[in-house]
């Protein structure tokens, strides 16, 4: 059976394109232990997931590119707070690839020099057309993605305090200057 609508979720490990007899572009679904078809291209079901959270994948792609620069195959946090942050082996608007969920990967091993095995949480190795280094780095991207919204979220103040000077320094969630909180006495 093939679903026609498809939102990421915690447990959703994976996406890989696959076509039907006609050629229209499908998705092929990693959830746990399951793995279905989606009547839905990666980039439909990836813009969907972040349209339920508030967002939109050019949205997404901005503000990866604000915290890591770059341009290309950037990963996407589609919620900090829930894990979910998600990049893939190949640029999106490309043929091929596979997106992963960074939280679910285990385990990479080199098959070659541009090969690797990924070992995911639920037991599945999925084979990629990506070196082990460059999958590595992918995956330490969406890792520190992950982390900076994650903190970002918490809205937590940041103080700076200088013994003797007779001022703390506070910086609100969000701003990007820093207040004179108070004098010392």
């Amino acid at each position: 059976m093939i679903r026609k609508n498809y939102l990421l979720n915690m447990e959703t490990v994976g996406m890989m394109e696959r076509y039907d007899a006609d050629g229209v572009e499908m998705t092929t679904v990693v959830e746990g232990n399951d793995t279905f078809h989606v009547a839905q291209s990666r980039q439909e079901i990836l813009n969907n997931t972040l349209n339920h959270f508030g967002l939109d994948l050019d949205g997404g792609l901005a503000a990866a590119k604000s915290v890591l620069g770059g341009k290309y195959r950037l990963p996407v946090c589609i919620n900090a707070r829930l894990g979910m942050v998600w990049f893939s082996t190949r640029s999106f608007r490309k043929r091929g690839g596979v997106w992963f969920s960074y939280i679910h990967i285990r385990d990479l091993e080199e098959m070659s020099e541009k090969e690797t095995l990924v070992h995911t949480d639920f037991g599945h190795c999925l084979p990629v057309s990506l070196s082990k280094n460059q999958l590595a780095f992918k995956r330490d991207q969406a890792s520190y993605l992950h982390t900076t919204f994650h903190e970002r979220s918490l809205g937590k103040k940041t103080f700076y305090y200088e013994p003797g000077s007779g001022i703390t320094f506070c910086k609100e969630p969000g701003e990007v200057h820093y207040r004179v909180k108070g004098k010392e006495i």
